[in-house]
């Protein structure tokens, strides 16, 4: 999957892909977002019963984009 195919907002399953790590990686990183308030971790949205990972932070946080 390049990064013009990825949507503006993707599940942490879509995002795992992306980063090719395993499922239950990426909702670790995923918790530790949540937990340790935003410092570090997969960023992600609580949307209701949904987590959802908007790709500019995405992209931002795992060095594809950088930040000037």
């Amino acid at each position: 999957m390049s990064v013009d195919e990825l949507p503006d907002v993707l599940t942490v399953e879509e995002a795992a892909r992306f980063l090719r790590i395993g499922r239950g990686a990426a909702y670790e990183l995923a918790r530790q977002f949540r937990d340790g308030d935003g410092r570090d971790g997969l960023p992600n949205y609580r949307l209701g019963r949904c987590l959802r990972v908007p790709k500019a932070e995405l992209l931002r946080r795992f060095g594809f984009v950088r930040v000037e």
